[in-house]
């Protein structure tokens, strides 16, 4: 490849990346700008300080321009709401402060990733900042993980940034065709059908039964997995197809065996980053209960990342004591007279992935419901155990697609997590495009070609 072209393959990058996310609102694209060149210059003056007070202050002032941009676009009418509801019990009327306020797409994934620079720079996790303003530009806006991640860290994806184009070898490129043509699978053909049953139940709750709440939250968690993962994916395989290496972001996390294990599975590079910098900094594991504190603060944070709303709050708080309450059965299994490894393994194993998966799918209803009063009428109908089938059960086509996608979703994901996978330089061609054409002649099958947005476009 020529110097000229080598050269003019960033710049090229940065435009297309801008051109994407301006295709959804262009005016947002000053707002991306801005954003980029606070943690850019913020940066550059942390590492060439002095004096760690001067760097401090620099990393004060990243932190707070871009929590304060986040803030105002996507929690400040919530905060205002919440106040005004408060005020109003105590008998005070104050005048509505509400604004319309348009939520900018990808947000708080470009924020948190300009944030983790400053921090690792500060921190010395970084050795020296990016000089070239283009560069760290394309790293913050690189187009394919732009609206819903993986949230990706400056030390993992400037050097390959800084390394410019390579030559892509092709099984690398078709092992990212693979990875884009499974994603398309899990959110044309897993989410989309999933959310039509889904979409029904939560429109008008008060129509449907107990059994038919159940299957929808079942495919709630297919849905969101289905949706979620498959972006990832999608934006892993496009990066990889130009020869850029991204963070995994899903691990099979319906095969968690506990709450610790689910947030090793599930959005890694979203748990890592407040793992690195929210839990870590307050104190981390250094004592039971600081733990305890910490894992309830870092699952209420991570509940309003994803929304201003009291519904995401209740759902990560949900994790958080439910990951407190894991812990306390832990510290008692472990001094328990009777031996308890049975339950890690074979059939217990098993049984522990069924109670996680059922305890995972109900906490997903606060994260789907609108408002709490929905959360309370689906409750309130579960809770009057009516399993009958209803006559002529509404959308069995959508449901027996899910079942049909979903048990062979199922049955990949187990083979992977059994370790049945062969490696991609192993496996002969022709037997991988075959799997490629398999994949794609079911999502012509069995496909939902609607108009679905991904869920974390919100976010």
């Amino acid at each position: 490849m020529s110097l000229a072209r080598t050269r003019a393959f960033v710049p090229f990058l940065l435009v297309a990346s801008y051109l994407f996310y301006g295709y959804w609102d262009y005016r947002f694209c000053a707002l991306l700008a801005t954003s980029t060149f606070i943690d850019y210059y913020c940066g550059l003056r942390i590492a060439d300080a002095k004096r760690r007070e001067d760097a401090r202050i620099w990393l004060f002032l990243s932190l707070g321009a871009n929590l304060g941009i986040l803030f105002f676009f996507k929690y400040f009418n919530f905060f205002v709401d919440s106040a005004e509801v408060a005020l109003a019990s105590l008998g005070v009327d104050v005048a509505r402060r509400t604004l319309d306020i348009i939520l900018p797409v990808g947000i708080s994934f470009y924020i948190f990733q300009g944030l983790s620079y400053s921090l690792d720079l500060y921190s010395g996790q970084l050795a020296k900042p990016e000089r070239s303003f283009v560069r760290y530009a394309t790293f913050v806006a690189f187009f394919p993980q732009l609206v819903a991640g993986p949230i990706v860290r400056a030390r993992d994806l400037l050097p390959q940034i800084q390394d410019g184009p390579r030559n892509v070898p092709f099984a690398v490129r078709f092992g990212g065709l693979e990875k884009v043509i499974w994603g398309f699978f899990l959110k044309v053909g897993l989410a989309d059908n999933a959310a039509a049953v889904v979409d029904a139940r939560f429109a008008n709750p008060e129509f449907y039964n107990a059994l038919s709440h159940i299957i929808g939250l079942i495919c709630f968690s297919l849905q969101i997995y289905g949706d979620f993962a498959g972006y990832s994916l999608i934006a892993i395989g496009i990066a990889q197809i130009y020869g850029y290496t991204l963070c995994e972001n899903f691990a099979r996390p319906y095969f968690a065996i506990g709450f610790r294990d689910f947030w090793k599975r599930w959005h890694i590079s979203l748990s890592s980053w407040l793992r690195d910098y929210v839990y870590v900094p307050l104190g981390g594991s250094r004592t039971r209960w600081l733990r305890m504190r910490n894992v309830v603060l870092v699952m209420l944070a991570s509940g309003l990342w994803h929304g201003a709303s009291w519904t995401f709050i209740v759902w990560g708080a949900l994790h958080g004591l439910l990951s407190v309450a894991e812990d306390g059965v832990r510290w008692l299994a472990a001094r328990s007279p009777v031996p308890l490894g049975w339950l890690t393994r074979g059939p217990g194993r098993l049984l522990l992935i069924g109670f996680m998966f059922m305890l995972v799918t109900l906490t997903w209803l606060p994260f789907r419901a609108e408002n709490m009063d929905k959360v309370w009428t689906i409750l309130s109908i579960i809770a009057a155990h009516d399993f009958s089938l209803p006559t002529g059960m509404q959308q069995m086509t959508s449901i027996v697609r899910v079942a049909v996608i979903g048990s062979v979703v199922l049955l990949i994901d187990a083979l992977i997590e059994m370790g049945a996978r062969q490696r991609y330089a192993g496996v002969n061609v022709i037997v991988r495009s075959t799997a490629c054409s398999a994949l794609v002649l079911l999502l012509l099958l069995f496909g939902s070609f609607g108009n679905r947005s991904f869920i974390y476009f919100q976010f």
